[in-house]
């Protein structure tokens, strides 16, 4: 483990940069519990989105994983200190099996309830409205995922399809 500490200003950045997803997913997740038979579990997944963040296994690695975000976006050189691009990937790994909206959790990502498909949506939108993708819809990367990395038979795969053209027609495109 590197011994290398985020500078105050990465700190506050990280800061920001999580509360902003976080909040995106949950009026995402919002907008989903009103249209859909998932409501209670919906605004449950909307407390707790992403909570691992912010624990001992993944909080530093993500501070420096926002920073050179931060930096690629801004066009400027970056470079991990020693041992933390390996600390990264553990944490990205952690967040991956340990959050049930994302098909790492899962043996098979076809065991996806529903209501991890609707947050796997609504977490693949925040994303694009944070990167200014694909007019802020999660269609983009269901296209670059769904049959690549993620395998999903036709049923689930029509479903997330479904819940992101429902998102897409019923989200206000000023997030």
């Amino acid at each position: 483990m590197t011994t290398s500490e985020p500078t105050p200003e990465m700190v506050a950045f990280y800061e920001r940069r999580t509360e902003e997803h976080i909040k995106r997913v949950r009026r995402c997740l919002s907008v989903m519990a009103s249209l859909t038979d998932y409501a209670d579990e919906l605004n449950e997944r909307a407390r707790v989105h992403d909570a691992s963040k912010y624990g001992p296994e993944e909080r530093i690695p993500n501070i420096w994983l926002s920073e050179y975000h931060r930096c690629r976006c801004a066009g400027e050189p970056f470079s991990y200190p020693e041992g933390m691009e390996e600390c990264v990937r553990s944490a990205i790994d952690h967040h991956m099996t340990t959050n049930r909206h994302h098909p790492d959790f899962h043996a098979d990502p076809n065991d996806m309830t529903d209501v991890d498909l609707i947050e796997m949506v609504c977490d693949w939108t925040a994303m694009s409205q944070e990167f200014r993708q694909d007019g802020g819809s999660a269609r983009g990367w269901a296209d670059e995922t769904i049959g690549n990395r993620l395998h999903l038979n036709d049923s689930k795969r029509q479903f997330v399809y479904a819940m992101i053209d429902l998102l897409d027609s019923n989200l206000d495109s000023d997030v």
